[in-house]
């Protein structure tokens, strides 16, 4: 379903919006404190009342977005509000922070490049983050999460002894490694489209460069409103994690001048593919106008004698025909090597 299919709901109707799916929604539960870790794949959104615990962190980790009863029965559980779970069930949502009481609510892209089809996955991803859980929702199975996940299980690092708004920074920190990968990604490209450009340009590398232009505006919007999101969040918290959101400002504010760099290089690209064109052009022009030039003046001879008049003194000699051309021959020899002089071949 699309968003304009959306139209004449009323406000916080749990509608859908993305790709059709059909998959069940897979949901895993890990339970966790500095002693102790559970984790668990549930059947049903109904088992998530089970394991929470108290003096636990409880990562509630939902991989769908497209099945309303899961979302709408997680979302009352927690008391998140009707217009969050709207929110979340649109793939579509721009970058966002807003907070509760209780909790506050985070939605995002998460983006990967495929190497080997060379296109950018986007996906949606929303987290619902209170003192002591987290929920996270994304749209399709897999992601880059299983090294916190591990973590997790075998109490490597800090995640155990913090409370969910550290687990909330460590899934934020592997969203936005990807981000920069994805832009060292689009750096290379960058790199190879301009020796491209400069060995030789056409129709099929000036596609490649507006392609490249989309993506990178696509890349974009998905940055700048999580700059503003990242930085909300980290004024929000106390200095003793919101140092940690802190870090994340910095590496999206790097992104940002990195792409405000790589804008600047699309433009360049596209002035050296026109002024290559240009160049291509002239050159054409050129060697057409000196083969013009060159058959003016044979054009001339030739037009001399052609003419039909009975008394020209030339028509009777009998090696005319080859005097006239070895003059024209040497005319042509002569103004080659003129151009050559002066530079113009």
């Amino acid at each position: 379903m699309n968003r304009a299919s959306k139209a004449g709901l009323g406000p916080g109707s749990l509608v859908y919006i993305g790709d059709a799916r059909q998959e069940r929604v897979g949901i895993r539960i890990f339970s966790y404190n500095n002693d102790t870790v559970k984790e668990e794949q549930l059947t049903s959104w109904e088992q998530c009342r089970d394991v929470m615990e108290e003096g636990k962190v409880v990562w509630i980790d939902v991989d769908g977005i497209h099945d309303q009863q899961v979302v709408s029965g997680i979302g009352d559980m927690f008391g998140v509000h009707i217009l969050v779970l709207e929110d979340i069930m649109n793939s579509e949502s721009r970058p966002k922070v807003e907070f509760f009481d209780s909790y506050h609510f985070l939605t995002l892209k998460m983006l990967d490049f495929d190497k080997k089809t060379k296109a950018l996955n986007v996906e949606q991803f929303s987290l619902i983050v209170g003192q002591g859980f987290v929920v996270s929702f994304q749209e399709r199975p897999g992601d880059s999460f299983d090294g916190i996940r591990e973590r997790i299980r075998t109490a490597k690092g800090r995640v155990r002894s913090k409370d969910g708004y550290y687990l909330s920074y460590l899934l934020l920190d592997v969203i936005i490694d990807n981000y920069i990968a994805v832009s060292e990604n689009y750096g290379e490209q960058l790199v190879q489209l301009e020796r491209l450009v400069l060995r030789k340009s056409n129709e099929t590398t000036l596609i490649q460069i507006l392609s490249l232009r989309k993506e990178l505006l696509d890349f974009k919007r998905s940055i700048d409103p999580l700059k503003e999101a990242i930085n909300l969040i980290q004024k929000e918290l106390d200095d003793n994690i919101g140092k940690y959101y802190r870090d994340l400002y910095d590496h999206i504010i790097y992104e940002s001048e990195n792409l405000a760099m790589y804008r600047e290089m699309i433009v360049n690209l596209l002035d050296l593919h026109h002024s290559s064109l240009s160049v291509r052009t002239n050159n054409v022009m050129r060697v057409l106008t000196i083969i013009t030039t060159i058959f003016v003046p044979l054009t001339f001879v030739v037009g001399v004698y052609g003419m039909n008049f009975e008394n020209m003194p030339e028509l009777k000699w009998t090696y005319g025909y080859y005097y006239v051309l070895g003059f024209m021959a040497l005319v042509t020899i002569g103004m080659l090597v003129y151009f050559q002089r002066k530079k113009w071949l």
